[in-house]
């Protein structure tokens, strides 16, 4: 059967259960070692009955990540959690069907939500205190003027107007930061290690010293930015045109891809 594209787009367009959480049961991060994605799924669940009650998720990841996430969501409602930990891709599958060379999606999707239900189970999901909201973040950047050393790590602020924002020495790791406009933004020795920065707009942006570790800038404007000194490793990802970018950082961890890989593998 052909995949359903009017549905598909529909999807995209509205994203259904796409999302934070407030005063969610359990928040998991999951990241997709093959491509770099990062999901996160909030799980609202009823302790006395253990049945998930409401169930949203957050991604980095293209329109196919997004239709599983959302159809897997969906699926979870109103379920027990012994039923939840037996989700399957078919399931997944019943809700929408994905191409054949886009079945992985929803083999990932199912990976997600275990490691959601065992996160819930064993209390080993994104801390209550390391749940930062969008709310917080724009709260005190309302209060203080700037976001200068302010502890944000995990925070969502996709597609955020964020420009000349100063964030000096702040912790952003593991941020998800996709689409946001930073243009001109002050983010020297700012923690960025495995934070997600694509499609962001960083032109002008100072990030000198900043921890890129691990972090993705695929499809990220960085004309004028400064990175003298941010540190890399063989998980931050730029697009090839940017790569004369490395030269001015400094390597740390892993060797990095550019050495003995093409640039056109650097772009993910």
């Amino acid at each position: 059967m052909a995949m359903d594209f009017e549905r598909f787009k529909k999807i995209n367009d509205e994203r259904p259960n796409y999302g934070e959480m407030e005063n969610p049961s359990v928040v998991s991060a999951y990241r997709n070692t093959g491509c770099g994605d990062g999901y996160r799924l909030y799980l609202n669940i009823n302790p006395e009955s253990q049945t998930i009650e409401d169930a949203s998720y957050t991604t980095t990841g293209c329109g196919f990540s997004l239709a599983a996430l959302s159809m897997a969501c969906e699926w979870l409602k109103n379920k027990k959690i012994t039923e939840a930990e037996n989700i399957s891709s078919e399931e997944i599958e019943r809700l929408f069907e994905f191409p054949d060379r886009r079945k992985n999606y929803p083999d990932t999707a199912v990976d997600a939500v275990k490691k959601a239900i065992n996160d819930y189970k064993n209390g080993t999901g994104i801390k209550p205190e390391d749940r930062i909201s969008k709310t917080y973040a724009m709260d005190r950047l309302k209060e203080k003027g700037n976001l200068r050393d302010e502890k944000l790590t995990q925070v969502v602020l996709e597609n955020e107007n964020l420009e000349n924002v100063d964030f000096t020495g702040s912790n952003m790791s593991h941020a998800f930061l996709v689409g946001a406009n930073l243009k001109g933004a002050v983010m020297r020795d700012v923690k960025l290690r495995g934070a997600f920065l694509n499609g962001a707009n960083l032109e002008n942006a100072d990030l000198t010293g900043a921890d890129l570790r691990w972090a993705k800038l695929s499809g990220a404007k960085l004309d004028g930015a400064i990175l003298d000194g941010a540190l890399y490793d063989a998980g931050t990802r730029l697009d090839t045109k940017y790569i004369f970018l490395f030269d001015k950082m400094t390597q740390q961890g892993k060797e990095s891809y550019i050495n003995d890989k093409s640039p056109e593998e650097v772009i993910v």
